[in-house]
Formats: C-alpha cells, sequence, structure tokens
C-alpha cells in the first residue's frame, strides 16, 4: 500500500488534506506495482531517461480526485502533492487541459473510471488511475499542468530529474579516515 498525501483545493479556493491509502495503480490501463509509486519530486534517472505528463483519477469519500502525475520511462510514477475534486469539473471536464492539451484528446477521466467497471466518479477503493498525454518530455525539470480555465486555476508539479552519473562533490568530496580497533584519542569524524 502507498500513502497518498494530496492537499485538495475545492473550487473557492479551501483546502483539505486527506491521507489516502492507494493499493491498485493502473498507468494507461496496465497495473503497475505500488512500488513504482512516489510523491518524490527529486528524481535521480539515467542520462536518456524521459517522462510523460498525465493526470490521475482515485476515489475518495465524497467523489473522485484528479490530480497531475509524472510517469518516468524507468517506471516510476510521481504523484504530485495537490488535487481537486472531479465532481467540481463535470460541467467543464472537456475544457480542463493538461500541459496544454485538452482533456478530450487526451483522454476523458469517464473513460478510466468506466475501464474498471465504476461510473461517474465513484471508482473502487483504493485504485489510482493514470492516463498519459504520449508526449515524451526531458531536461532537468518536467512538469505535468492541469489548468482549468473555467475555474481559472491550475496545478502544476515539477519534477527535477538528475543523473545518477553525476557526482555532485567532484573534487570536493571529503576522503573518509577510519580507524581500526579501540583508541584512546579522539578521532575527527567526517560526512
Amino acid at each position: 500500500m502507498f500513502l497518498l498525501k494530496p492537499h485538495v483545493t475545492g473550487p473557492k479556493g479551501q483546502i483539505t488534506t486527506p491521507d489516502i491509502v492507494v493499493d491498485c495503480l493502473i498507468v494507461d490501463g496496465q497495473k503497475r506495482a505500488l512500488g513504482l509509486l512516489t510523491h518524490d519530486a527529486w528524481q535521480g534517472v539515467e542520462p536518456d531517461a524521459k517522462a510523460q505528463a498525465g493526470y490521475g483519477v482515485m476515489a475518495l469519500g465524497g467523489g473522485a480526485l484528479i490530480l497531475p502525475v509524472l510517469v518516468l520511462s524507468n517506471g516510476f510514477v510521481v504523484a504530485a502533492r495537490c488535487a481537486w475534486r472531479l465532481n467540481n469539473l463535470d460541467d467543464h471536464i472537456g475544457e480542463v487541459t493538461l500541459n496544454g492539451a485538452g482533456l478530450s484528446e487526451v483522454g476523458l477521466p469517464s473513460a478510466l473510471i468506466a475501464q474498471v467497471g465504476a461510473k461517474g466518479d465513484a471508482l473502487p477503493r483504493g485504485f489510482l488511475l493514470v492516463q498519459t498525454s504520449g508526449e515524451a518530455l526531458s531536461g532537468p525539470v518536467v512538469t505535468a499542468t492541469l489548468s482549468d480555465p473555467k475555474l481559472d486555476r491550475s496545478l502544476t508539479h515539477n519534477l527535477h530529474l538528475t543523473s545518477v552519473e553525476q557526482d555532485r562533490w567532484g573534487d570536493a568530496r571529503p576522503q573518509p579516515r577510519y580507524s581500526v580497533g579501540p583508541t584512546q584519542k579522539e578521532v575527527p569524524h567526517f560526512i
């Protein structure tokens, strides 16, 4: 299980912060291991790593939530710590955009929800359904932004990608010193 902790912003700016247990992760119709789900916005990746912007839909009492998500080419799914209630978007969900593309083009949440046999915004507890845009993003910072033009608001999720091959210390990395066995003098400690 994974504990997702989004800040849910209502249509009038009020914020609630529920703790939500996720026990089923589905990305683009394929079940994924929960160990790949994270909130960690700093990821060490291979130099050629790419990401895809997406959105997630998940169950919560009172209706489903929608949140920005980034899916890395190494399989990691990085969920944002911000969300909206899906039922606040019902009358204009096709106008909501993901990185500038309308959800009517990317794929509507109702289609995701129907894939798991649910209707409306009542989907099975513990499910996080993710739909990606299909567009590959790269660079030191990749972004997924959900924008709601009718209520004039947006949710932005930034993900910082650092190369696993980069040594952030460079030549300044301290050299360790170790002593063997007990000693009677003070030993300096290094990072």
